[in-house]
């Protein structure tokens, strides 16, 4: 059977099955050169999308709480996992689940961690891979109205320079093939608008969950990470409800005051205990660190009101 989260289990010669896992388990590699274990404890809590809808608002706060951990880069700042995102194959990825436990630092008493990969949401093929590995795992979706998301994920793409354009035609792409131009941000609504004419034109007989699904590799198309009926559905399908909690947008980001009371309903649906961030000095150090970072900083135009009516009716 599977371990109960919080529990321990010794991994000497790799003798642990992943059928004895769970969310929160945490597992010991075999003792190193100098004697010494090193534990590490699967997530308690996955924050799965979408983007572009407050994650890293709700980020900020949890990475900073004292009974939570995520996954750090090699100088300990918090970072997004993405390790099943980024799989080609995902279901080999939760096979190789000792590589995934290694993108969490070495866990401490009482302390939790977390997983926060915005990009989960879209794949269809993550919920059965973490149902199977992590069947109690409590997952946490921020949603926000799907066409003002949309354009600001242009605008994410535009800053990030993946937007082009070639004969009237605005498109995403990595590339860098001469035949088009980078657009520089921020992108004009004009361009946007042509964006959103053209998939409107190229997917109008395409299913839109079929869209939504696209490749099933976690694609970054921006207008079908809006239908999150299509993308919430397989969740639905491997999880019970009680253990999804959803955000919305445009309640939590009109204050501090009220991106603090989301945080709270985070902290109660994960059993932690109520942390005042109000009062911690790395808190208001990270916040003022947050307000100076790249994807915070510029402005661009509105919507056009046509393009906003086309999506909305999208």
């Amino acid at each position: 059977g599977r371990a109960v989260p919080g529990t321990t289990l010794a991994d000497d010669g790799h003798c642990v099955q992943a059928s004895s896992l769970d969310a929160g388990v945490c597992v010991e590699d075999a003792a190193d050169w100098r004697g010494a274990h090193r534990r590490r404890c699967l997530p308690s809590l996955a924050v799965i999308g979408a983007m572009k809808s407050g994650t890293t608002n709700i980020m900020l706060y949890l990475q900073n709480h004292p009974q939570l951990r995520t996954s750090e880069d090699m100088i300990g700042w918090p970072q997004e996992s993405r390790y099943f995102s980024a799989a080609h194959d995902p279901e080999a990825a939760g096979r190789n689940w000792r590589f995934y436990l290694r993108k969490y630092p070495p866990a401490t008493d009482g302390v939790l961690t977390f997983d926060k990969s915005p990009n989960y949401l879209l794949n269809p093929k993550i919920p059965s891979v973490l149902a199977s590995l992590m069947p109690s795992l409590k997952l946490l979706v921020c949603l926000r109205n799907p066409t003002s998301r949309a354009y600001s994920h242009l605008q994410h793409e535009c800053r990030n320079g993946r937007v082009r354009q070639a004969e009237g035609a605005v498109f995403r792409s990595k590339s860098n093939d001469e035949s088009s131009e980078r657009l520089s941000f921020p992108c004009a609504p004009e361009a946007f608008d042509r964006l959103v004419r053209a998939q409107l034109a190229a997917k109008k007989d395409l299913d839109k969950c079929a869209w939504a699904r696209g490749s099933g590799s976690g694609d970054s198309n921006v207008l079908p990470r809006g239908f999150y009926d299509c993308q919430l559905a397989p969740w639905f399908d491997r999880f019970p409800r009680s253990q999804l909690l959803a955000l919305v947008f445009e309640d939590f980001v009109s204050s501090r005051e009220a991106t603090l009371e989301a945080v709270a309903r985070v902290e109660r649906f994960a059993g932690l205990e109520p942390f005042d961030y109000g009062r911690s000095a790395r808190v208001a150090a990270v916040e003022r660190l947050y307000a100076l970072m790249p994807s915070r900083g510029g402005r661009y135009a509105p919507m056009l009101a046509a393009t906003r009516a086309a999506l909305d009716e999208l």
